[in-house]
This record gives structure tokens, sequence and C-alpha cells, in this order.
């Protein structure tokens, strides 16, 4: 008798033997007594699919259940046979705490370094043409603004402000003014509200259903795909792709800090407003520069984490629907299974789609928003950067491109889906036009009304996403910006814009 174990991915086999039982030391029990024996199945099992599930568990449920622990949605060792200990018990309980605490961290501290230099006014230029004036401009500038220039420091109780000069004047005024967050509501707090918000979504998510949907469907995916579906497309190929999308994640987020820490390189790690002494000049070696960015560096992998854990759920979830989706179909031009268990499959699809369009779907929504705003801001920026440094250019380009790629990559996902389940329609007119074995017009007639009212669609914000909405609303925001160009609404220096 074999059994899948929940902290391995093989299979365990148990061999009971039977021995005669000892009369002199139970008199009264007339069963006998039982040995049982517990042992890893290796690899030469004869089933393709329980290999299948288990090289699918091995090497992608497990690498996610630990990025579902790093970020604090699932608990450490729930898959242990043995039960917690206190000390494991507490550190689930403190450490989702911490989680959050580093989140809230990480929204409050971007904010006051400007994180990622986002202000598109003062963000895209050099502050040359300030500081190129001559002795009685700086003069002129100094007088005016010596009662109303300053920084945020100088606005402490029990302090005065010390003798200044006309020119250190300027130099404050332009710290001030080129450090000081604009837009700071839809820049940093909209977007943190998102996030947060799909983080609470996530972890009663996570934390209620300990990612089973992923692992049920793939076992009925794999249950369901028969030999000959095997040999023709494969389920090996299915895993390959949803490996190949782990390291994509991966990839992605090591691209996107990687991307935060030179922005914070090419601003000398902190923002001048709280690294500066008492005569405004920026402190070069303090060690709290380091200390605050080693911390706003953990803070934005965990907030990258919990971007690829949402889309990786998701994402799975379309590429195990498509996986089905093409077994069904396949069988249906083969004319190799009868409508009736055709239509059980397809309503079992609906059901996928139907989970999908759940819980994962509404934390997919809502990044998707964050994705889109990142991305033409990043986009923007990009476009009007006057600061010709190549450091610069390297930077708004990796900005842009790495909101723009899992951008492109969630709806791409949710649209194929569409798109593949909408083949089964054309399919059943088809059948309506050249029959099917052992089917009468009436059935025919029945399948082609079944499939009109079974709702194969996969939807975001509520609406359906297909690859002709995701074409029309590319082509529209690509022409509403060359209107802008050409109008100089949004104008730069680029020759070639």
């Amino acid at each position: 008798m074999a059994a899948n174990s929940s902290d391995s991915p093989k299979s365990l086999v148990v061999s009971i033997h039977n021995y005669p039982y000892n009369k002199s030391i139970n008199t009264d029990d007339d069963f006998d007594c039982v040995k049982v024996e517990i042992s890893d199945l290796d690899n030469s099992c004869p089933n393709p699919t329980t290999l299948s599930l288990m090289k699918c568990k091995k090497e992608i449920l497990h690498p996610f259940r630990k990025l579902l622990c790093l970020i604090g949605w699932r608990p450490f060792g729930v898959d242990s046979l043995k039960r917690s200990s206190i000390f494991l018990r507490l550190i689930n309980i403190i450490y989702p705490i911490l989680i959050l605490m580093l989140l809230l961290f990480n929204y409050t501290y971007e904010i006051i370094i400007c994180q990622g230099k986002l202000n598109v006014i003062t963000d895209t230029q050099t502050s040359t043409t300030v500081r190129t004036t001559t002795k009685t401009d700086i003069i002129t500038t100094g007088v005016t603004r010596n009662h109303s220039a300053g920084t945020w420091a100088t606005l402490q109780p029990g302090k005065t402000r010390p003798h200044t000069t006309p020119l250190m004047n300027v130099t404050m005024a332009l710290i001030h003014n080129h450090a000081e967050c604009g837009h700071i509501f839809t820049t940093y707090i909209l977007p943190d509200i998102f996030h947060f918000v799909a983080f609470i979504i996530g972890f009663i998510y996570f934390r209620v259903t300990e990612g089973e949907p992923m692992y049920s469907l793939m076992e009925k995916v794999f249950i369901h795909a028969d030999h000959q579906n095997i040999r023709l497309f494969g389920i090996n190929r299915a895993i390959r792709r949803l490996k190949l999308f782990m390291l994509l994640g991966s990839v992605w987020v090591l691209v996107s800090v990687a991307t935060h820490a030179l922005s914070n390189a090419m601003n000398d790690f902190a923002h001048t407003l709280i690294f500066h002494d008492a005569q405004f000049h920026v402190v070069q070696n303090k060690p709290e520069r380091y200390i605050f960015f080693t911390i706003d560096i953990i803070c934005l992998l965990i907030s990258n984490c919990i971007h690829m854990a949402v889309v990786m759920n998701y994402a799975c979830h379309c590429e195990m629907i498509l996986f089905y989706c093409k077994a069904i179909r396949i069988r249906l031009e083969e004319k190799s299974i009868n409508l009736l268990e055709a239509m059980k499959r397809i309503l079992d699809l609906g059901v996928s789609i139907s989970q999908l369009n759940s819980a994962a779907s509404r934390m997919m929504s809502i990044l998707i928003i964050f994705f889109i705003e990142r991305t033409i801001l990043g986009f923007i920026l990009l476009v009007m950067n006057r600061i010709f440094q190549a450091d610069m250019w390297i930077y708004r380009s990796l900005y842009t491109l790495v909101w723009f790629s899992i951008l492109a990559f969630c709806l791409g996902q949710a649209a194929r889906v569409t798109s593949k389940c909408d083949k089964f329609y054309r399919i059943s007119l088809s059948m309506r036009v050249y029959g099917y074995p052992n089917a009468t017009s009436s059935e025919l007639d029945g399948f082609l009304l079944f499939l009109s009212k079974a709702g194969l669609r996969v939807k975001l914000f509520g609406l359906t996403v297909r690859p002709g909405k995701i074409i029309f609303i590319g082509i529209t925001t690509l022409l509403v910006f060359i209107v802008l160009f050409q109008t100089s609404i949004i104008s730069s220096e680029n020759f070639f814009f």
C-alpha cells in the first residue's frame, strides 16, 4: 500500500506482517499482532502519474512553499509529521509581526528618502542651471530666502539657526528643493496601500488554504491527462515551464533589488534631510547611512518576494488550467471521448477557473494596478530624463523594464487561458457541422449550448481578459503618448522624441 508523504517528494510503502499473538500476554485478544514497516518508494515506481506528481512537488511546490515561509504566509515546520515545539510556534507568531514591521518601515522610509527619485519635475534634470548664477544673483537670492528657505531639520524646538552666508542659503535652498518629495500620495502612499491590501489578502488566503488549491489542481490535471496525451505534449513540458517561471521570478526579484541599490548608490545611500551636520553639509561616512541602506534592501527584498509569490501563484494556476484545457481539447479533436465525459471535464475545468477568479484574482488585480502605475511613471521618467549620465540612463531603463515585464507576464497568462478556452466553442461548431461519433443532433446542440453558458473566462478587476483587449489598450496608450509628444505636453530634449 502506497501513500504520499507531506514532507518528502517520495511515496511511502507500508508492509504489514502478521505474527501469532502470545496468549500468555493477552488472552482476551482474538486478533494477531501486526508489525508495520514504512520505507521510502524510489523512482522505480511504474506509474508515470505518480512520478510526475513527485517530481512536480519536489521541483515546484517545495520552493514555492519556502517562498511563502519567507514572507510569513506559511508557518515554519507545518509539513513536519512531528508536533511543533513551543519555540517553533513562538517563531510562527513573531515572524509575521516582524515582516509586517519591515513593510511598514519600508513604506515610511521610501517617502523620507524619495525612493527611486520619481519626481518628474525635479528628478529628471540637474541643478547646474541653478548653480551657474552670478554673484549678484547669489546675494539677491540669499537675502530673499534668508527668512523663508530652510530644511525640516531647522524646525526643531530649542535650537537657534546658525549664522549663514548668502552662498550657504543658496545651498540650503537647493537641498530643500531637490530633496523634498513631490506627489507623495500618488507616487508612494497609494501604491503602498495596494501592496499592503494584497499582503493581507495573501496572508489570510495561504494561512487558511496552506497552498492546497495549487497542489489539488496539479493532481487533478495529471490524473486526467492519459498516456496518449502525455506522449503528445508531455507532463514534463508543463513541469519545465513552471520551473522556468520560478527561475524568471527569482531573476526578476534580484534585478529589481539591484535597480533599487543602483538608485541609492547614485544618491549616496541616503537623503540629505536625514544625514547632514549642523552646518547643512552632507555627511559622507556616517555608519547609520549604510545600516539604513541594508535594512532598506532587506525590506525591498521582502516586498518584491510578495510580488513574486502572488504572481507565481496566479501564473502556475493559469499554466495548469492551460494544460488541462489542452488535454480535453485534443481528445475532442481526436473524437476519442464521448460528449458526456467531455462535458464533465469541461465543467470541472470551469470550477478551476472559478477558483482562479476568486482570491488569487483579487490579489493579482490589486498588484496589476501597482504595476501599471510604476510602468507608466518609469516610462515618463525615462523619456523626460535630462541627466545625461550612463548610470542614470541604465537605472531609468531598468526601472521601466522591471515593472513592464511583470505586468506583461501577468496579463499574458490571463489572456492565454481565455483564448485557449474559446477554442472549445469553435470545436463545438465544427462538431455540429461535421458530426460526432455516436452523438445525435440534439446532443450536439446541447453541447453547443453548454459551452456558451460554461463561462470559461479569466477575469481581472471583474472584467474578462482577452488578447484583443490587451492589444487595443496597448495601442491606445501608445497613440496617447505620441499625441502628448507631438503637442509638447510631454517634452524631451532627445532628438528622436
